[in-house]
């Protein structure tokens, strides 16, 4: 039943979706510059939307695995751009942070069906499917910024409003698929009787293991974002440009990954490949710590970015076999939630790197690293997931 026509309409919507998300970062430096506001207040956007998504997104996911609404997803794309939209026209805190609320409610729409609905239409390929939908979001994170720099600077804050138009295209492009969307949900749902999957119990326990692993992948990940180029200015005596040109690499890289993770996990398990992801992933960024030259130190970030991506789409597959009844649930924690904590630890660990240097900082990723590899030993392969896999 695998319909790579909706699997890439997912992934666009997707990509539509979080690049809000990552244009908001972006936004800041304008922000500051135009409004006058601190660091601290600025700041404050972007948590903002990623409370607000966190908070709802769960409840967004317990109500679509009751309701399911595909019509949600085109809502929840249009509400996340109207809300950078509207920060075009406003220039004072309080509209400015309710506008990254609206987002954070769009996003928290979004992920909860789009992600159930990844699952329904991969059929039998539940990794390519995932990791399809996946790299949507990957794209977005990327997509984003790249907007802001091509805009922000010629048109200022006005250049908020260019990011209603790829919300209603991908809106619009959905909603018109609402129908069959809901179509491969009955098919699914028989094909479902028919293997006796419709009596498989929850496994919260699983769940709650992966979603650490899960959780620890995002630390990692966003981990890297914010400190790779203040290693490489403040280490290797590099330009802040050619420290944003390694978050690019790092960024679409990862994107790359997630594509072809997906599709490698539907040959050799998900499980296996998280482990030996794991096992890689902190065998490089254990390797970083000691890499006296630049061109080691980048390509040992690159090989970071793959090993950390691969996992991603068999994490989150696993994440939604744990949970055959609350697959809506599931995606919301695994695909929204699970991003925004990855986002907070940030800071606290900017705390470490003021106090103890960012090789400290670092060293501490290599650790939660290892923890992650330690926790994936330990997780169960899904018999729903390696049914519907043909495994």
């Amino acid at each position: 039943m695998y319909s790579k026509k909706h699997s890439y309409m997912l992934t666009l919507g997707h990509l539509c979706t979080d690049l809000n998300q990552g244009a908001i970062s972006a936004m800041l430096p304008f922000v500051i510059a135009h409004y006058g506001f601190s660091y601290a207040r600025a700041s404050m956007l972007v948590l903002g939307c990623s409370i607000v998504s966190s908070v709802v997104q769960p409840l967004f996911g317990w109500m679509g695995d009751r309701f399911q609404r595909p019509w949600l997803m085109s809502l929840g794309i249009f509400l996340a751009g109207f809300g950078i939209f509207m920060m075009g026209l406003f220039s004072t805190f309080l509209p400015l942070f309710c506008c990254t609320m609206l987002t954070g409610v769009g996003i928290a729409l979004f992920h909860p069906e789009g992600g159930r609905l990844a699952n329904v239409v991969a059929g039998a390929n539940k990794g390519t499917g995932i990791g399809n939908f996946a790299v949507g979001g990957n794209l977005g994170f990327a997509v984003g910024p790249l907007l802001v720099a091509l805009t922000f600077p010629y048109l200022g804050m006005r250049g908020a409003l260019i990011f209603i138009i790829p919300a209603l295209i991908a809106s619009v492009l959905l909603l018109t698929q609402n129908r069959k969307f809901t179509e491969l949900s009955v098919l699914e749902e028989k094909r479902k009787k028919k293997a006796g999957e419709l009596g498989l119990k929850d496994n919260w326990r699983e769940f709650w293991k992966v979603t650490t692993v899960n959780i620890m992948r995002s630390v990692i990940s966003r981990s890297h974002l914010v400190f790779i180029p203040l290693f490489w200015v403040a280490i290797f005596n590099q330009s802040d440009a050619n420290g944003a040109m390694m978050i690019t690499i790092f960024t679409f890289v990862g994107a790359f990954a997630t594509f072809l993770g997906g599709r490698i996990a539907d040959r050799i398990g998900f499980k296996n490949e998280i482990i030996i992801c794991g096992v890689l992933m902190t065998l490089s960024i254990f390797g970083f710590l000691f890499a006296q030259n630049i061109i080691l130190a980048g390509i040992l970030v690159i090989l970071t970015s793959v090993f950390i991506n691969l996992a991603y789409s068999p994490i989150v597959a696993l994440s939604q076999g744990y949970l055959p009844n609350h697959i809506g649930l599931a995606s919301g924690i695994s695909l929204g939630v699970v991003v925004s904590m990855g986002a907070v630890a940030a800071p606290f660990l900017g705390m470490v790197g003021d106090a103890h240097g960012l090789l400290t900082v670092f060293v501490i990723i290599c650790i939660v690293s290892f923890v992650s590899l330690v926790f994936s030993l330990f997780l169960k392969n899904d018999k729903a997931v390696s049914s519907s896999s043909g495994r």
